[in-house]
């Protein structure tokens, strides 16, 4: 939410030096703009990492989120979300510091994970937010795909490739 805020702010700023015919300050908010998304990937990584290394945690399994921009649906509400999210360097930033502190990354396949029961294996779609289940399971559906990149067996690599 805190990320959306931020990419929300400086988009109206924008518009408001653009319409005013003022470029200096439009690339000037980009810069800060781009300055405060890379500390906040940062911190979150730090945050990921530190948790991991207090938990006794060895591997971290992160989706392989290569060519997301082509393979999801797009809408006009989430095309500019889409676009400015920035997956891989947050992933490059827990790759480094995992690496650091002798934690291992490894990158599963993201297909079906928020749809899979991990009780029964059934594939089901996701009302809203919540997953329910024909067996009786229900959660919360990024949940549910946590659970299901922890579970995952299918290993793709250990390096993100771009």
């Amino acid at each position: 939410r805190k990320n959306k805020y931020i990419r929300r702010h400086y988009n109206n700023l924008r518009k408001r030096f653009q319409k005013a015919k003022k470029p200096k300050a439009v690339v000037k908010i980009n810069n800060k703009e781009q300055r405060i998304m890379k500390d906040i990937d940062h911190k979150l990584s730090r945050e990921i990492v530190n948790t991991a290394k207090a938990h006794d945690i060895s591997v971290i399994k992160l989706e392989r989120l290569q060519n997301i921009r082509s393979t999801t649906r797009t809408s006009r509400k989430n095309n500019h979300s889409l676009h400015t999210w920035s997956f891989y360097r947050l992933a490059t930033f827990i790759e480094y510091k995992a690496k650091l502190a002798g934690i291992e990354v490894e990158y599963v396949d993201p297909a079906y994970t928020s749809q899979i029961c991990p009780i029964c294996g059934r594939i089901q779609h996701a009302k809203d937010r919540n997953y329910t289940c024909r067996c009786g399971y229900q959660t919360h559906r990024d949940l549910l795909g946590a659970i299901n990149i922890c579970n995952s067996t299918e290993y793709i690599g250990n390096r993100y490739t771009a």
